[in-house]
């Protein structure tokens, strides 16, 4: 499954990341490469963080040409982030 990023400089150092099928799932990055990277670490984390509080979701990616439309996010670069969700039934590394 691909979920829908954005991706734009903040304060004029950083990226900022925006994931906007997940309200509250963002992150940053000094590279719009590790922006990437860090987004597809806080999508997990913040699936991760549902399940552990036992909360219901669902995730069903937008259209990034609809998303682009809105002036929320106007502006930025748009990348999809691969999701594995079977990764969230493994038990974690001791």
């Amino acid at each position: 499954m691909d979920i829908p990023i954005l991706i734009r400089r903040k304060d004029g150092l950083r990226y900022g990341v925006t994931v906007p099928d997940m309200p509250g799932c963002v992150t940053t990055g000094d590279t719009v490469d590790k922006a990437m990277s860090n987004a597809t670490k806080a999508i997990y984390g913040h699936i991760g963080q549902l399940v552990r509080q036992g909360r219901a979701f669902e995730i069903k990616p937008s259209e990034v040409e609809t998303l682009s439309q809105e002036p929320d996010y106007a502006g930025g670069i748009w990348a999809l982030v691969s999701l594995d969700l079977s990764k969230l039934d493994d038990p974690p590394e001791g």
